[in-house]
Parts: structure tokens; sequence; C-alpha cells
């Protein structure tokens, strides 16, 4: 059953407006005397009122105020009784305060709603985390939780007081201008959807981007393309023909335009009508991401392409679009052709590359040169009379700098992002099958899984990764993709089946190994016999649009949906490079095989993003973005490492020198994913990179003591350069979102980024061995098929969970029922 009814799906939005409006306390701009008593009342408030739209609005809330509009929707079930979604962020994020985020817990500091968090560890806010089930009602909830939350004096609440939200470009100008002339932090949200909970802030003018100006949603966003008889190498003055220019330079035939705070469910549907509204058929394909309420342009440093995101923070902090054909065409950061945005000077700029090259071995054309504009007329309400000209010499912007900076360098540090030109790609359609032989083996003894897991594992890194060695072409390699779930997003006919014929074939080859090490044959004709179902769409939409009779029906699903606690609070997103991977199968499964004891698998429970290597890795890159070596040179992502099994598995002593250059006494090596890390992840001891930071620590002490979330994320060398940029850009940071580039809370001089002690002083094992202890790597129980594919041991220790922290990590499984339930609900 595919849902495909636009009428109905805008009438049921009509509907759910006129509930809004007549049930929500009036959204009006204040009296002098409200502005007067209400946070900062020092200040001319009315100065900023007499600068704003008429249809912008200016609030003061309070934590009160998240109490009364957020909480209610975490008192309504996760699932009605039909198995239909019920609890959603669709809801949260239309909340006339604009306070609500989809974790409960990110509304406070850190992410943990502690009011004395001074002696907090991270072992003891993990320790009973796991109790909090995600079905769990919030009058339910246990104290102290409850408590917590419900005290509206609680210090550790991270709300703003002032909420601003635009709905033009000359607001964001004006709040902008605002904070610079009286020194306020300005902080900036769409959906609330972020694992660190950076788009929040107390003490700040808080800039709420829902209801500014929706281009997509207007149907006045997407543009086609046509080669232009001006050869001229000169642009118009304002830029106007810069992003179908480049798109062309990309054999690309289109774009769409999405304002700063248009959601993926908004951005999505867009193409959705215009390939419906198309007489020649379907015609537009979008690299998004699968979950409606995350936006294109989140204002956080950790973009959120992953589960609900917006089209801004997933593509500004890399986007892994594994439900959307990412292997095919890059990663969000690869979409961008233009951004417009204000700057913390106050110009309302654009800009995008208007020199380029082309590049050996790259897809794309290199970026030689980025220029921008600003605009001349920056409080004009009516974008019709828009004037854009050159930036004023002393307000001269280096746009390539920005341009590299914003794009892999996540969102809500930089400025705010007014609009995005993205790049459509041509129409291919959607088959999706899970790999059910593993589902049909859940109910085999624990050393049947064990050796199954490890098969699936070779194949998904020799099918992904190096195709040729199963006799598969690198074009049908690249047509499939996956988030972390067990599921296969294919683009093109027949993609889906060419995958699982492949793997039916794999695991025929791998049959006497299997044999030979004690797996029954009873057990692998049930794994052969169970085949998977193959689901077509016409695109992403139909496959994940939440199904009839939902409350939100015919939008794309939340996914996770909201919850007390994000999905990583206990668990790191770790990258496997691809070349350790393909080089070192023996060890990867052995690390696979140790993992299991302690239920940390890399494939576990659908624990493997899929999204990287193909296209993605450098062939779709202009050579200008500050995503990391490690995304681009990625085989996949995991989020099966717990911040527990980090040290418990020597993870820093053996694994990670496997998989990365960690001998330099002073650059750290970048290896967590940007998308979906969360508030607790840190690196290793500074004196120590062998040593994992101790959980029984404080957090104020394992931030000073341990390597920062930006340097896991970028490395020290791209983290420097980033932090050379924002120094410029915003001198003053008036942006300093939680665990952005640039966070006062996180930066260090350089001095204080690493001791003198080198890694090999600090006991660093710096010679790379595939069999360090204990670690099983031998090969003798396993003749490998063939194609030498099968080169792992499948001795099965039962999996035990050994402490909070993984048990934590197997709670958090509701992700992969959720995805599948509307998947198969809408398309079975």
């Amino acid at each position: 059953m595919i849902f495909s009814s636009i009428a109905a799906v805008m009438q049921l939005e009509l509907s759910f407006l006129l509930v809004a409006c007549a049930s929500a306390k009036p959204l009006t701009r204040h009296s002098d005397r409200e502005l007067a008593e209400g946070w900062r009342s020092d200040l001319p408030w009315i100065d900023l009122t007499a600068k704003l739209s008429p249809s912008a609005s200016l609030l003061d809330t309070s934590p009160a105020d998240f109490i009364a509009e957020c909480l209610s929707e975490f008192d309504r079930p996760l699932y009605d009784l039909d198995g239909t979604p019920n609890r959603t962020n669709h809801a949260l994020i239309d909340q006339p305060s604009g306070l609500c985020v989809d974790h409960v817990f990110c509304a406070f500091e850190d992410c943990f709603p502690d009011p004395n968090p001074s002696n907090l560890t991270l072992s003891k806010s993990l320790e009973d985390l796991y109790l909090l089930s995600d079905t769990t009602l919030y009058s339910d909830l246990p104290s102290p939780y409850k408590n917590w939350i419900d005290d509206p004096s609680n210090p550790s609440y991270n709300l703003p007081s002032k909420v601003l939200f635009p709905a033009v470009a000359s607001d964001v100008v004006a709040a902008v201008e605002f904070a610079k002339e009286h020194g306020l932090e300005l902080s900036v949200k769409n959906s609330g959807h972020h694992y660190a909970g950076a788009s929040t802030k107390k003490n700040t003018l808080h800039i709420n981007m829902n209801r500014y100006t929706r281009y997509a949603d207007m149907d006045i966003g997407i543009s086609d393309c046509y080669p232009s008889s001006n050869n001229s190498d000169s642009f118009n003055v304002n830029l106007s023909d810069q992003p179908c220019r480049l798109a062309l330079a990309r054999n690309k035939s289109a774009f769409i335009r999405v304002g700063g705070g248009e959601n993926w469910d908004k951005s999505i549907r867009a193409v959705k009508r215009a390939n419906e509204a198309n007489e020649g058929g379907y015609k537009y394909h979008i690299v998004s991401g699968a979950a409606g309420t995350a936006f294109v342009h989140e204002q956080s440093p950790f973009l959120i392409i992953f589960h609900a995101s917006l089209p801004v923070g997933w593509t500004f902090q890399g986007g892994l679009p594994g439900t959307a054909g990412g292997r095919l065409y890059g990663f969000g950061v690869d979409q961008v052709l233009m951004i417009e945005m204000v700057l913390p000077n106050g110009n309302h700029v654009k800009f995008g590359p208007t020199e380029w090259e082309t590049a050996e071995g790259y897809d794309v054309p290199k970026t030689l040169k980025v220029s921008g504009v600003c605009r001349s007329n920056p409080y004009e309400i009516d974008e019709d009379n828009w004037e854009w000209e050159a930036c004023p010499d002393d307000e001269s912007q280096n746009f390539d700098d920005l341009w590299f900076a914003v794009r892999g360098g996540g969102g809500g540090t930089w400025g705010v992002v007014t609009s995005i030109y993205l790049q459509l790609h041509e129409y291919r359609p959607l088959e999706l099958f899970s790999l059910t032989s593993y589902i049909c083996a859940t109910d085999e003894p624990p050393e049947v899984l064990s050796a199954f897991g490890v098969t699936l594992l070779t194949f998904l890194i020799k099918f992904f990764h190096d195709p040729n060695s199963i006799n598969i072409t690198e074009a049908d390699s690249n047509a499939c993709s996956g988030p972390p779930a067990d599921y296969i997003f294919c683009y093109g006919r027949d993609s889906a089946t060419t995958m699982f014929e492949a793997w039916k074939q794999y695991l025929k080859s791998a049959s006497q190994s299997l044999i030979d090490v004690g797996i029954p044959e009873s057990s692998l004709e049930k794994m052969h016999l169970c085949n998977a179902t193959i689901f077509y769409a016409p695109d992403m939409f139909d496959a994940l649009s939440l199904p009839p009779g939902s409350r939100y029906q015919g939008k794309l699903q939340d996914n996770p949906m909201p919850n007390y606690y994000t999905d990583t609070i206990g668990q790191g997103n770790v990258i496997l490079p691809k070349k350790w991977m393909l080089e070192n199968l023996d060890a990867v499964m052995g690390f696979e095989l140790l993992f299991q004891q302690y239920g940390a698998s890399f494939l576990m429970d659908g624990g493997l993003y899929k999204a990287f290597g193909g296209r993605s890795s450098k062939a779709s890159s202009d050579q200008a973005n500050s995503l990391s070596e490690a995304h681009r040179e990625g085989g996949f992502m995991t989020f099966r490492i717990t911040h527990d099994s980090l040290s418990s598995l020597s993870f820093y002593s053996d694994l990670l020198p496997m998989m990365y250059n960690t001998s330099s006494g002073d650059s750290f090596p970048g290896f967590i994913g940007s998308n979906h890390v969360g508030t607790n992840t840190l690196g290793p001891l500074k004196s120590d990179w062998t040593e994992a930071c101790p959980m029984e620590w404080t957090l104020e002490e394992r931030a000073d003591k341990c390597i920062s979330t930006q340097e896991v994320v970028y490395g020290t060398k791209l983290m420097e350069r980033l932090q050379s940029i924002k120094d410029a850009v915003d001198p003053n940071k008036m942006f300093d979102c939680n665990n952005c580039i640039g966070n006062k809370a996180t930066s260090k001089s350089q001095e204080e980024l690493f001791l003198d002690t080198s890694p090999a002083e600090a006991g660093l094992n710096t010679t790379i061995s595939a069999t360090t202890e204990p670690v099983p790597t031998s090969t003798d129980d396993i003749s490998a098929p063939s194609d030498g594919a099968l080169n792992s041991p499948v001795s099965a220790p039962v999996p035990t969970a050994t402490s909070a922290a993984i048990s934590l990590f197997l709670a958090t499984g509701y992700f992969h029922f959720l995805f599948g339930a509307i998947f198969f609900f809408n398309l079975w």
C-alpha cells in the first residue's frame, strides 16, 4: 500500500493548523511593558521590534512554557494499538514558544536534567537511563527525572528566555544587528533535533526558523537549468545565474531552493508534487535525510540527515543519505550549489563557486574560486526588490573560507542560513529489501548466529567496497546503500534484485566452510530458503511517509520518535575505514567476534550505517569542503561501540591504531561520524592516546583532560583550520552552540591542545598488527570460498551485557523497529 494522496495531506495540514491556531496562545509582538519585564529588561527591545516584519514574533519564554507545551506529547503512547506511530516531533516543532526538542533531556545542559551536575560522572548519568524505555509515558517517568523536569526553577534548564520567529531575511538581520550592538549571544533552531543539544541555549536571543519563508513548500523552489548561449566567464552581478551554471557543470539539470526553516518533509513533498505534475513522468531525485522533521539547514554543529533531519543542519554536518542514494550521488555536503545566510557582522550574503576546473578521478569539477554578494537593502521585506552587489570593502568576506567551513563544519556557528540551493538528480525508481536471512536465523543457537553474522558482514564489505571480487559491477554496488538498520535502499530498475541475488550466491559459496566448522545443514537450509521480499516504490517518500490512520498521515516519518535521551548518549559512532577493512578482513572479523561478547557488535541489530564509499568517497567532492577525511575514506559507520567498551575492549590501544594514524604527537585523527555525535563523545586522554576517557570522572574533568568532540570528529589539523575561520567570521563568539566549532566550553589554545608527552612515550603501540591479542584472528578453522571472502573464525561466545552503558545500547533498538514498521506498513 503506497500512500500518495496529496490533496488529503493538504487538507489534514489545514485541519492541524486550524486546531493549533485555536488552542495556542497568540503569537503577537509584545507590548513595551511586557518587553521591559522580560529577560534583559535593561535593553531597548522596542528598537528590535520596530524593525521586524508584520509576520515576525518576538516572545518572552521560560521553562514553564516548555513544561506546559512540550511534555504532553511524551504522555502519548509511542504507538497506537494497531502499531501506527503516535508520538511525533511533527507536533512539537509547531508549539507556540518554539522551545520543544525531540529529546526531553536535551532541554538541559549536557542533555541531562540533574540540577546539581558539578559532581556528576558519565557512569552515574548512564546508570539508570537504560531503565527509561522510550515507551514510558511521561506521567509514569520515575523520580528523580520527573521531579527535575517538572521544576521550572531547575538551574540545568538550557532554554532561551527570548525567542524570535523570523518570517523574512530582514527579521534575521535585525536580530543579528541588535545582538551585535548589545553584546548578546544568539542561538538558532529549526526542529530541535540535535544529539548534543546544540540548538538551544540559556541567556541567548534565540532565532527559531520554523516559520521562515518556505520556498520549496510553496512550489517556487524547483528550477530547471538549460545550456545558455551566454558563454561569458562573467556571472550576473547578483549571481542569479550561478546555481544553474554550476549545476550544468556537474551534469545536473535542476536545483531546488529550500528555506532556512524548511524540513525534509516539506522539501521532499515539494519534489514529489513536481514529479507527479510532470507530464513525462517522474523527473527529479533529491538526496536527503530520512526523517521528516529534520531541517535542510539544521543550525547545529552536527547536522542531522540521519533520522529526523533538516536539509541545512543535515547538509552542513555532512549528511549521510543512506536511504536516498548517497553512494550514487555523494554526501549531503556535496549537493550544495549556493548558500544564502546572515553572517555575525549582520551582512545578508549569498555565495557559491564561480570558477572551477575538471578534476581527474572526480565526477564534479574542482572549485577554484567562490564569489559572494551582499544585500544593499537588508531591511527590504519584498524579495522581488532585493538588491545584491559587491560587499563593502571594509566588510569584505573571505567567501572561499566560508564555503569551505560551512559545508562540513556544521550549522549554528557561522551565522543563520536563510536558504540553500541543492542540486537535483535524474530520477530513478526505488527498490527496497531486507537481508531477512538474518531475521530467519534469530532462533538459532549463538554459535550459528555468530558464524552467520561474520559471513554477512564479509559480504557487505565486499559488495559495497570490493564488488569486482564477487562479480558485481561498481555501478550495481553504488546503486545500493542503507541506514543503520537491516534495510537496503537501491535506486534503479532491478538494483535490489542484483544485490540480493549476489548475497544468495555468496552464502552458497560460503556454505561448505560453515558446515566444516560445525554449523548444522538444517540451519543453512533455513537461511537459504529465507528469501527477501523486494518492495517497489516511486520514491523514498512513498516508502517512509506516515501511514493512513496516524496523526500526521502523509508526512515523512519521524525517526527516531520523541524520546527522553538521544540514541548516542551511551555509544560512539565510529567510522570504519574502507581500506582497513579490505586489507584486514581477519582482524575485522576477529574484533566482531570479540565485540559480540560485550554486545558491541559492528553488525548487531543493524548497527552499520551503509552510506559510505562509492561516489560519496571522493568522486562527488568539489575538493573545497570541510567534511573529514574519515568520511571520505570510510567504509561503514557503526553505532555499536559503547563508551564503556572503548575501555574494556582496549579500543584506543589496539583497534584505533590499526584503523588510523595515531603515531603523530601533535595531530589526532578524526574518526567519529559528525552526524549523530552525542554530547558525551570524547576522545582518549590528551596525555595518553591509548587510554579511554574515564567514565568515572566528572563531566568537567572529562572535558578538561580528554580530546574534545571537535577533534575526534574533524581531527586536529582540520579543526584548527575551522577554528581560524570561525575566529575571523565571528570574532566575538556571538554564535556559541554546544560542541560546535568555536564553542567556548571546549575551545583550547594551541598550547592546551596537547601535552608534551608523545604517543610513543605514553605507551602507544605504533606497530600495527592484525593479530594483536586478545583479538582472535586465526583463519585455520575456516577454508575460504574461491574468492577468498570468508576469512574469519566462527567460535561464538554468548553475548553478555556487562554494564549500564551496554544495557542502554541494547535498549535503543527501537529505531530499527520503527524504521521497519513504517516501511512495511506503507509498502506491504
